[in-house]
């Protein structure tokens, strides 16, 4: 949907103007608000006699450019590299007494084990001795965490964008994930935000890539991470 904008006394005439919302044509602007009613661009039919310039009700300048480019004045911006990563940390900090009660419940017994083990090790390397084997059984709970907790990972990432339009730590920033090209107030379907959740918490578990994903957004005209870009959505400031 469209977003209706309102602008000060000196708001453009009324007319047809570039489509705010990405389609590539254009639609018409009633000199308050944005209309229903769209068209190619450059008109139907034969080719109209060129008119006066009139001013873009897009905003003017680099500074007002929203996420379509040369976007409405007071349109939400593309979210920048620290608002992200803020919106991560407030995540990670939201979620850690929930993946903690998981990571007890199902490798808290593996956990213990392996603790009091490296306590033995260190001891026997200091002291020229023979270091204790592995304790049987403690490897597989872990990995069974691991399992676990990337599967709640996703089910969270994906339930609040497909529902809210972003997870609890990009609502609290003002961030709001959107499919690429669409309108600002559009929530992603269930299908691109599960795509989306399962790239970012796979990339975020496999070394190099858990780095590269969240810095492409800076060499990105976009802002995207490769997540972003696998399926096709932004990220912006409101």
């Amino acid at each position: 949907m469209l977003c209706a904008m309102s602008f000060s006394a000196e708001s453009p005439p009324p007319g047809w103007y570039p489509d705010p919302a990405g389609s590539g044509g254009e639609r018409y602007w009633d000199g308050g608000n944005w209309s229903q009613v769209t068209r190619p661009a450059g008109g139907l039919g034969a080719p109209q006699a060129p008119q006066q310039a009139q001013p873009s009700p897009y905003g003017a300048t680099p500074a007002s450019q929203g996420y379509y480019g040369a976007g409405v004045m007071r349109q939400p911006m593309l979210a920048g590299f620290w608002w992200r990563v803020l919106a991560a940390i407030l995540d990670n900090i939201i979620l850690t007494i929930p993946l903690g009660l998981v990571q007890r419940l199902v490798a808290g017994d593996a956990i213990d084990a392996l603790s009091l083990w490296l306590a033995d090790w260190t001891l026997a390397v200091t002291q020229g001795l023979t270091p204790p084997p592995l304790p049987e059984g403690a490897i597989p709970p872990l990995y069974l965490y691991l399992f676990v907790s990337v599967v709640l990972l996703i089910i969270y990432r994906t339930v609040l964008v497909a529902t809210r339009g972003g997870t609890l730590g990009q609502l609290i920033t003002g961030l709001r994930v959107v499919p690429d090209g669409s309108g600002l107030e559009t929530t992603p379907s269930w299908g691109t935000s599960g795509i989306r959740a399962a790239t970012a918490v796979v990339f975020g578990q496999v070394p190099l890539l858990n780095l590269i994903d969240p810095l492409s957004m800076l060499f990105t005209a976009k802002k995207q991470t490769l997540h972003d870009k696998i399926a096709h959505t932004v990220v912006i400031k409101k």
